[in-house]
């Protein structure tokens, strides 16, 4: 079983709420205090998933950014619909939760900047970014040395972001 296969099935296990024993040689899947944790073999836990009732959307999944498998242990968190507040991009310990797509949006994984352009371009007609809980629609997206900034009219607050921070997003492709 190779890393993405493992991370795979720590997310499924996860959802259907059953302990696992799983493992590679970079990690181990372990079930501990009702808690399914991610285990790097060198670094320790580096993933918890925990959940509060039987709906998959109370699961949160819990990983730790600086580590070697955050990048793709993200990119199968996404794939499998669970998405973190954008307002935590700089937390150590970020939560990821199940959230539905809403029907004819796209999802769009890239850096702020890139997000920034395909607005800015107009090839994007709207964009949704998860935050507070909620897919909510932006305001007038800026960039201005390396940060991009992202207003978010519903919650009267914006969200500063680097330049290079790989992110998660929907919109409706212009036509």
């Amino acid at each position: 079983m190779d890393d993405a296969e493992l991370f795979a099935a720590f997310i499924a296990d996860a959802l259907k709420g059953i302990p696992s024993l799983l493992s590679n040689a970079n990690y181990r899947v372990e079930s501990a205090f009702g808690t399914l944790q991610l285990v790097d073999n060198k670094a320790g836990v580096i993933a918890t998933a925990k959940r509060q009732a039987d709906d998959p959307h109370d699961l949160q999944i819990i990983v730790k950014r600086y580590s070697e498998a955050w990048e793709p242990l993200r990119q199968a968190l996404i794939a499998a619909s669970f998405f973190p507040d954008l307002a935590d991009n700089k937390a150590q310990l970020v939560a990821f939760r199940a959230v539905d797509i809403p029907a004819g949006w796209q999802l769009y994984d890239c850096t702020a900047s890139d997000m920034w352009r395909s607005w800015r371009r107009q090839a994007v007609d709207q964009v949704l970014v998860y935050t507070a809980g909620a897919w909510r629609s932006i305001g007038a997206i800026s960039c201005s040395g390396g940060v991009v900034f992202i207003p978010i009219p519903e919650l009267n607050s914006e969200l500063q972001i680097t330049g290079s921070t790989l992110m998660s997003w929907l919109a409706v492709p212009a036509t």
